[in-house]
């Protein structure tokens, strides 16, 4: 599994075949000229992870892209005229070029009780790499390569550090760092748990691409 990092939330899994895209949105870049890709996930609507403009400019490169994302979010891109959006649901399945996803969880993490909650899915590809997207999702399933929320507004690093040690991956990508100013500083106090637990947390810098 080939797995490419372009910027903050944002994605490319490469296994067997399929070439999938992971939340496609404003903070991110490098995706606009990507071909050959078989699907994009879509955590949820926010535009951090997809925005209209974003799956039009991968549309004209991938003509007949099948994108994937939770009611919410299709909901919201009908309201902006884009109506070729699948929706998902936790416990469902598809099939990626041979590969499989599944989809888990249902809400965003909370943000602040006065502020809307919206729907957030997590995708696990392969039965190998879990994104959760927007919350600290457990699948219940072995995970294998985790993609680790690392900065939100939503959490504080005791948050991370909990949940990469419940579900226990080999490596821990951190995705969600745009917001960061030092993510340093967020890596050297995780590591601090995550090496004696023998679990890898592995830096993918932006643009950069690494094989589990």
């Amino acid at each position: 599994m080939k797995i490419t990092k372009l910027g903050h939330a944002c994605l490319v899994v490469e296994e067997g075949e399929a070439q999938i895209l992971i939340d496609p949105g404003a903070y991110s870049q490098g995706f606009e000229g990507l071909r050959e890709l078989d699907a994009v996930l879509v955590t949820h609507q926010h535009a951090d992870h997809v925005t209209p403009e974003a799956l039009a400019k991968i549309r004209q490169n991938n003509p007949g892209i099948a994108v994937y994302a939770d009611e919410g979010t299709v909901e919201v891109m009908a309201g902006r005229g884009d109506v070729d959006v699948k929706p998902v649901h936790a416990g469902e399945e598809f099939d990626v070029a041979g590969v499989k996803v599944k989809v888990f969880g249902s809400d965003h993490a909370v943000i602040h009780p006065t502020i809307p909650g919206i729907e957030n899915v997590g995708y696990m590809i392969a039965a190998r790499f879990f994104y959760p997207g927007d919350n600290f999702t457990q699948p219940g399933d072995p995970v294998e390569v985790l993609a680790l929320p690392f900065g939100a507004p939503w959490l504080k690093v005791s948050e991370v550090i909990d949940y990469v040690m419940a579900v226990k991956p080999l490596v821990a990508i951190p995705v969600h760092d745009a917001v960061l100013a030092i993510p340093q500083m967020n890596v050297a106090i995780v590591k601090r748990f995550t090496d004696p637990a023998s679990i890898e947390l592995r830096v993918v810098e932006n643009g950069t691409t690494t094989e589990v």
